[in-house]
Order: C-alpha cells, then sequence, then structure tokens
C-alpha cells in the first residue's frame, strides 16, 4: 500500500510509468567506478521498485531517437544540450535488454519525448479505473497530477508522492498552473527562454496573483515592475510557442493494453541469464536468495550431540551468523533465554537455554560448549545489530573473539538515507518476506509473556527465523559492499569500532547524585527569578511554555515585530530561531526566554533525569552510543544524550561536573583542536591555512590578520571572534545573511567579509565549487575513507535545495572525514590500552571529544598514549593537534 503525502493510501489498482532516460543518466552519473554502472543503477531501480512498491501494471517510457516535434516547431529546442557522452550511448541498449529480461514493456513513439508517453498512457490508465504513477525526478510532469487519479513518485526524495493538493506545497502554484509558470519562468535545460526579465521568483509571484497568462496580458498595465512588462510585451509574439513547447502531450495514438504492462515477476531464469551476461554478481546472489524457501519447522538443538554436530558444521565452514534471544534489551539485565545459528538460506537452528521446561543442566552444559565456541579466534561472528549481542555476551563473562560482521552496518552504508535498518523491515522490503511477530508468539498486553516463558517448541520458530533472514541479508549485502566501494570503511572503521562501543556501554560512567540534587536546587532558584523577570517585562503572569500565549504577549501586547506565523495553526512563531533573531536585534524579553527555555530543558533533561538513569547493580549510567543514526557517520548517544549537553555555556559545564571518576581513578579528557579546519586546509590546499598549522598560528588570528590587512600581533579579540565565525561558517555553508546576524552586523559588511577571504584564500572557494560541481554530477559525496551519502538535493531545480546540497556536500566531506578520524583513534586507542595491561577504560565519545577513567597512577603514561594515539591516527598535508586535560571530573578534565 503506499501512502501518499498527506497520509492517504492509494487503493486502486496502480500503473507505475517510469520515466526511462531520467533514470538511465541518473544511474550513470550517481554510480562510480562499476563497469556498466548506468545499466548496474537502473537494474537495482527497477528491482527496488517492484520489490518496495508491487504495482500491479508498470511500464517504461523512452525518449525516441528521431527529432521531437518541438524541435522543428522551435529548431533551438534542447540545441544546447551536449551530446551523452560515448560510454553511456553504448549501454542504452543493455538498459533495454534489461527491461525486457525483467518482462517489463518499453514505450517509444517517434517525434515524441518519453513525457507524450506518460501523459498518453497517464490519461488512459484513469479511463481504465487505474491509477497512474508517475516515477521521474522531472518536475515538469506534475503538470498532468490530477486529483489521486495521477500521481507524482520521486523515489530519489525520500520516496515522494504527491496528488494535485501537494503540488502547490511542492512546486510553488497548483498543478493547472505549471504550463503558464513554465512559459513564463522558461527551462533553461530545455533552451525555451520564456518572458525576458521573469524569472522564477517573478513568474510564480505573478501567477500567484493573476492565475494565467491570459489574465497577466489583460492586466499588464497594472504591473508595478516595469522589466515584467517590457518582458511581456517582447514575448506576445512567442508566448503561445512557450506553451506548446512546455506542455505534455496526452492524445498520442498508442495502444494501451493493460495485461502487456502487468507486473512480472522479476526472478524469473531470463533475469539470472542476464545478470549473468554483465557479471553482476551481488544480484545473482540475491535472485537465489529471494527465490530460495525460509524454512518454517527448523530444528531444536536439545541434546548434545546434535550441539556437537552444529559447533562441528561451524567450526568447518569458519564463520556463523547467529541471533540472541534474552529477557532484556539492558545488557547488564538480560539472560539469555537461547542462541540461533545460520549456515545457509533456510539452514538455522535453535539452542535454547533458558525455557519454560530447560533442564539446568542441560543449561550449564550448552553454555559451556557456547562459551567456547565464541571465545575461538578465527571463526567469522556475524549477526545483525551485533554490538547489543557482544555487550550481552561480555557482560555474562564471555571473552568473544572476533573476526565479526554485521548486517545491519552494512544496510546502513549502502543506504544511510534511510532510517530504518532492522530485521523485520529489510526481510519485507528487501526479501518480500513477512516475519514472524513477537507478539503471535507471545501475546499482546497484559497477556504478553516473557519469551523465556514459552517451551523451547513454541520458540524455536520465531528465534531461528532471525538468524536465518539475517544470514540472506548478510549474504546480499556482502558483494554490495564490495561493489559499491565500502569495504575500506566498513571492514577498517565501522566493524572493528563495534567492540570498542560495546565495551563502552558497558563500562558506564559514574555521576554524583547529590551534586545533582542541589543543583536541582540552585536551578529552581534561577528559573524562578528568569520568570519574574519575563512576567514583568510582559505586565502579568502566562503560561510562558504555550507558544499560543507567549506569541500574543510578545507580539500583541508588547509589540515585537512578528517574524512569521507557523503553518499548521497561523498563530505566532516563538521557535528558536525567532527568539534568537529578535533577541539579536536587542530586545530584552525573546534573550529572557531563550535563557528560560535553555535552564528549563537542562533541569528536565539532565539534572532530573539523569539520577534515575542510574543502574541499580553497577551505579553508573550506560548511555547507548549509534552507529547507524547519522548520513555524516558521525555517532550519536542517547539515554542519556551526550552531544547536547552545551559545551560553551557556564551551565552546561555545571552539567558536565556531574560526571566524576571513581575513587583513586581520574577522568581523561581529549579533544582534537580545529579538526574540521585542519581537514579544510588538507582538502583544499590552502597555503594561508597550511603555513597557519604548520607553524602553529593561531588560525583564526590568522585569517584575522588576511581579512583585515592587520599585522598578525595587532589583531583585535573582536576580529580573531568574527575571523572565528568565517572560517566556521564556510564549513556549514553560512551564507552572508546568517553570518551578519551571527556577528551582529550588516548584511554589507558581512557580504564585504566574505568577499574578502575569498580573495585571500583562493584555494579554499576553488575547492568548495570543485567539490560541488562534482557532487553535482555524481549526486554523492564520498569522504576521504569512502563513506558514501547521496545528495539528490543538489541536482534540484529548486533553488533553496539546491542550495542545501550544495552545503551538504562541503560539510559531508569535512565532518564526515573528522568522525572517521576519531573513530579510527578510538579502535586504535582500544588496541594501545590492551597492549599496554592498563585499566584505564574508554567511558565516552563526544563530538572531537574522548573521555577516559583511568588509575590516578596510570595517568601521566595514558595521557601520553591518548595524545600520541589521537594525533598519528592519519597522515595530514597539516598535524593533527590534540589538547588533554584531567580532573576528578568532566567539567575539570576538560578545563
Amino acid at each position: 500500500m503506499i501512502v501518499l503525502q498527506g497520509g492517504d493510501e492509494l487503493t486502486k489498482k496502480t500503473l507505475y510509468i517510469i520515466d526511462g532516460f531520467a533514470h538511465i543518466f541518473r544511474s550513470f552519473y550517481a554510480i562510480k567506478h562499476i563497469d556498466n554502472n548506468a545499466v548496474y543503477g537502473f537494474t537495482m531501480f527497477l528491482k527496488k521498485l517492484l520489490e518496495t512498491e508491487n504495482p500491479d501494471y508498470i511500464v517504461v517510457a523512452m525518449d525516441s531517437k528521431e527529432p521531437s516535434f518541438r524541435s522543428q516547431l522551435y529548431k533551438p529546442y534542447k540545441a544546447n544540450r551536449q551530446a551523452p557522452p560515448e560510454p553511456l550511448v553504448r549501454q542504452i541498449p543493455l538498459v533495454q535488454e534489461a527491461i525486457a529480461a525483467f518482462g517489463i514493456r518499453a514505450i517509444e513513439k517517434p517525434g515524441y519525448e518519453a513525457d507524450d508517453i506518460m501523459g498518453t498512457l497517464a490519461r488512459e490508465a484513469v479511463k481504465h479505473d487505474v491509477q497512474a504513477v508517475l516515477v521521474t525526478g522531472d518536475k515538469d510532469l506534475l503538470q498532468l497530477v490530477k486529483g489521486d487519479q495521477i500521481v507524482y513518485h520521486d523515489p530519489n526524495k525520500g520516496n515522494l508522492f504527491l496528488k494535485e493538493q501537494d503540488v502547490p506545497g511542492f512546486f510553488g502554484c497548483k498543478a493547472n498552473q505549471i504550463v503558464d509558470l513554465l512559459s513564463i519562468w522558461g527551462d533553461a535545460s530545455d533552451n525555451i527562454p520564456g518572458v525576458p526579465g521573469v524569472g522564477e521568483k517573478g513568474a510564480k509571484s505573478l501567477i500567484e496573483q493573476y492565475g494565467d497568462i491570459e489574465t497577466i496580458y489583460e492586466n499588464l498595465d497594472q504591473i508595478k515592475r516595469k522589466a515584467y512588462r517590457a518582458g511581456f510585451e517582447k514575448a506576445r509574439d512567442s508566448i503561445e510557442l512557450m506553451k506548446t513547447l512546455v506542455t505534455i502531450k496526452t492524445d498520442l495514438n498508442l495502444e494501451f493494453d493493460l495485461e502487456s504492462m502487468k507486473r512480472p515477476q522479476w526472478n524469473q531464469p531470463c533475469l539470472i541469464e542476464f545478470f549473468k551476461k554483465m557479471g553482476f554478481k551481488s544480484l545473482i546472489e540475491q535472485t537465489h536468495v529471494a527465490l530460495s524457501t525460509i524454512a518454517k519447522d527448523y530444528p531444536l538443538v536439545n541434546s548434545e550431540s546434535d550441539l556437537e554436530s552444529w559447533l562441528n558444521r561451524i567450526r568447518q565452514t569458519g564463520s556463523v551468523f547467529f541471533d540472541l534471544e534474552t529477557s532484556s534489551l539492558t545488557p547488564h539485565d538480560a539472560q539469555i533465554a537461547g542462541i540461533s545459528f545460520a549456515l545457509g538460506a533456510g539452514d538455522a537452528c535453535y539452542i535454547p537455554l533458558r525455557h519454560k521446561g530447560t533442564d539446568q543442566a542441560w543449561t550449564d552444559l550448552a553454555e559451556s560448549k557456547l562459551k567456547s565456541l565464541f571465545e575461538e579466534p578465527g571463526i567469522l561472528k556475524c549477526a545483525h545489530n551485533l554490538k547489543y549481542d557482544y555487550s550481552v555476551l561480555t557482560a555474562r563473562g564471555w571473552n568473544v573473539s572476533g573476526p565479526f560482521d554485521d548486517s545491519m552496518l552494512m544496510s546502513y552504508l549502502l543506504e544511510p538515507r534511510q532510517n530504518r535498518h532492522g530485521l523485520d523491515y529489510l526481510a519485507e522490503h528487501l526479501l518480500n518476506y513477512q516475519t514472524i511477530t513477537f507478539e503471535s508468539v507471545c501475546g499482546k498486553g497484559k497477556d504478553q509473556i516473557a519469551f523465556n516463558e514459552l517451551t523451547a517448541e513454541q520458540a524455536v520458530n520465531y528465534a531461528a527465523e532471525d538468524s536465518d533472514i539475517g544470514f540472506q541479508l548478510w549474504k546480499r549485502f556482502q558483494p554490495q559492499i564490495e561493489e559499491r566501494h565500502l569495504s575500506a570503511v566498513y571492514r577498517d572503521i565501522e566493524r572493528d569500532l563495534i567492540p570498542v562501543l560495546a565495551k563502552m556501554e558497558l563500562n558506564g560512567v559514574l555521576i554524583d547524585t547529590d551534586y545533582l540534587k542541589n543543583l536541582h536546587d540552585v536551578l529552581e532558584d534561577q528559573i524562578a527569578v528568569l520568570q519574574g523577570e519575563i512576567y514583568a517585562l510582559a505586565g502579568e503572569e502566562f503560561n510562558i511554555k504555550s507558544p499560543k500565549q507567549l506569541g500574543v504577549i510578545m507580539f500583541e501586547k508588547c509589540g515585537l515585530p512578528a517574524l512569521g506565523k507557523t503553518a499548521k495553526t497561523k498563530s505566532y512563531s516563538t521557535k528558536q530561531e525567532v527568539l534568537e533573531k529578535l533577541a539579536a536585534r536587542g530586545y530584552e524579553l525573546p534573550a529572557l526566554l531563550l535563557q528560560y527555555r535553555s535552564l528549563t530543558k537542562l533541569q528536565s533533561t539532565y539534572v532530573d533525569k539523569l539520577p534515575g538513569m542510574v543502574h541499580p547493580k553497577t551505579g553508573r549510567i550506560h548511555s547507548n552510543f549509534n552507529q547507524i543514526l547519522t548520513e555524516t557517520g558521525r555517532l550519536s548517544s542517547d539515554n542519556p544524550n551526550l552531544q547536547n549537553i552545551p559545551i560553551r555555556t557556564s551551565w552546561g559545564r555545571k552539567i558536565r561536573e556531574a560526571f566524576v571518576a571513581r575513587p583513586g581513578y581520574v577522568l581523561l579528557a581529549a579533544d582534537y583542536s580545529q579538526i574540521e579546519l585542519r581537514l579544510l586546509a588538507h582538502f583544499s590546499e590552502d597555503p594561508t591555512l597550511v603555513k597557519g598549522f604548520l607553524t602553529g598560528e593561531d588560525i583564526h588570528r590568522r585569517t584575522a590578520s588576511e581579512i583585515f590587512d592587520t599585522e598578525l600581533s595587532e589583531v583585535t579579540d573582536d576580529q580573531r571572534r568574527m575571523a572565528k565565525s568565517i572560517n566556521f561558517g564556510l564549513i556549514y555553508g553560512m551564507g552572508a545573511f546568517r553570518l551578519s546576524q551571527e556577528l551582529g552586523i550588516t548584511r554589507k559588511m558581512a557580504t564585504s567579509y566574505m568577499e574578502t577571504y575569498f580573495s585571500k584564500m583562493k584555494k579554499v572557494p576553488e575547492f568548495t565549487d570543485r567539490l560541488i560541481a562534482e557532487t553535482r554530477q555524481s549526486g554523492e559525496v564520498r569522504t576521504l575513507f569512502g563513506r558514501v551519502r547521496e545528495i539528490p538535493e543538489i541536482q534540484s531545480r529548486n533553488k533553496s535545495l539546491q542550495a542545501r546540497g550544495e552545503r551538504l556536500a562541503v560539510n559531508t566531506l569535512i565532518q564526515g572525514t573528522a568522525a572517521e578520524l576519531i573513530k579510527l583513534a578510538m579502535i586504535n586507542l582500544d588496541r594501545a590500552l590492551t597492549e599496554m595491561n592498563s585499566k584505564a577504560v574508554i567511558l565516552m565519545q563526544v563530538h572531537d571529544e574522548l573521555v577516559l577513567e583511568c588509575p590516578l597512577e596510570e595517568a601521566d603514561r595514558v595521557a601520553r598514549c591518548l595524545v600520541e594515539t589521537m594525533e598519528t591516527v592519519l597522515s595530514l598535508s597539516v598535524p593533527l593537534s590534540v589538547d588533554v586535560g584531567r580532573g576528578p571530573n568532566w567539567k575539570e578534565a576538560k578545563a
């Protein structure tokens, strides 16, 4: 069932009409380092569409080799386009062969474009009471969208589906106004000039005001802008031609035979033969896996002879996929109910350990033999979310040895934009398989029982299925990781980081609960003071936490300038960004409100919550470090979220003071100094930045010296602060407007500073421009270690989306590489501490900082090891620099 943007579902039968060449071109430019990349990418696209969308009917619309009728009407039409590169042209017949191998019908018509075929097929589908889904990234086709009968679908925009009512919010005008809008705006990619002097913004404004071209001409003398009036006068004789060129035809003479467009069974033998011909090994493997029968009655291993048989098979194979069934998601509390193994698709078993009726003698015997297996080096242990299983086994005293593999991590690296990598979701969307639900086995609600309360016979199929499905996903992902050139980042960073993170989570960190109780009281007093000051400025008491009441107070009673309203309720916006803008203008009330919100959030999120997170067994809090949530590769954490503790505010530092070392130990805090700027220097090779880091200068003072044309020794603190904002602003794509707000200067002055920066450090804009151009062509960016992030926004015709894509390209390379550096440092540090036989342990990783707990007597040598490990993790064109501190708590260690 397809869910549209507004939440409605496609309930009729669906005809998916694919814009063939749009997806062929995207595959060619998006996938690198693979022979026949357009064929491979298009094949993967078709396969994924069939698996995830499950259309009733499907067809591919192709452009004709013959010139379009539009070229005959207007010779310059698309004349500006360069011929497609030869490697792409060579692959087009192979793509057509792939379409045929899938059993999908392809349609082209001499003299017409794929858009016209799509328009005609969509209209015919509606006549046959079939919903048409236009699968394309070309927004021109939005003109065809009609009710929920003809729907626009861009699978590269977060699986975007739009019906007619969604078009204005997405494109800026109604679907039936798009032809007129494009006629005015023009289309540079198709060499359609439009109305001279009227661009995208002007065209949208005029259409919004007048509705259509005819009404604009009727009211031409009412248009205020002289350039617009002149442009329309000049285009009076050509505007109808422009409309013809941008209008998609819906009345071609085509055979509309639904039977010939029925969804095929994609895993048929001829498709496998095509994959063999093309050398697409991973697709061959995936197709065989999809064809394999998943067992429903798995063997229950509850005798010593059966267990020995499985253990011998595992040792002979040299690898095993496994999954634990436990009593808790918290490793320190989890009892192992049983372990399942898989050695092939459908070849899985379950070993019960703690179930209703399980004999204790069997549990002891089985656990002993299993512990030996898991402690055996050389056997590849694979799991889905290995960190959890590793943590549970380690908490029980098992010294689990590698090597390891994790199918969930593989899924994340292959699809970082996707936020769902769970076993059940992947089974459904990649294997077309519905897994057994926990509720179907253990019941629901108040009648639900714990998994270990089941008998082993009741548990076996649910448990063994997890390893079976996990094994099939693992086998599916292995060749894809190789083909996408992700092996290095997976093998050397993400996979090796698993045991490091698991140990960090098990270690946990000690907090001073008495200190937090006292801090609560201090915060309460400060919040009460702020509350009183806010009421005094407002002239009355009100609910400060109510956006509606706050909006009335600020913008109606106090007369502050309103900076927008919420889209949903149309009430005044009082979000953080609005308050910051008003505070920057010198208004006292929003400044107090920002302080109030900050303190109440700190109180509720940390001061009051942290004591309740202390584990009763360990007396410590155990944060969860997430490896698969961010597209840049940065780690995040929850329970608690360590990354969100403010660093620069005094109250944030007071929160850090609650994180303490145990008696006889000290906390060491080490963080990379200006790591992202150092990476910018490395990638851009800018001589000023490189020289500054090589000579150990204060890089912000050096930048200020260049911008303000003053001697290094004469740079003021204020100039340094401005230079620092510019330096970091570049990494995060900050424009002149944002910079002016941050520095409290005019936009003109901010623009001048940035222009000076770029003129003095020419290599920086050259690097960012080059990176943006490469990302625009490929649709993706790779970090230094090869992590891939798709950025479809950069190829959008929407200017704001395009700008966002450009910011993401630079940010991903810099921030993603920084994340990989600190991950490598964590891996190397963990090994170094083991080799030193040190009792020091890594507790936390926050942004560019590592926090360790170390015996007092080891502090000096561990600090030296920490600095050396972090600074030598990788050789760049500029040195890495690490600041390290120590103290009884995190605040003092950081200082």
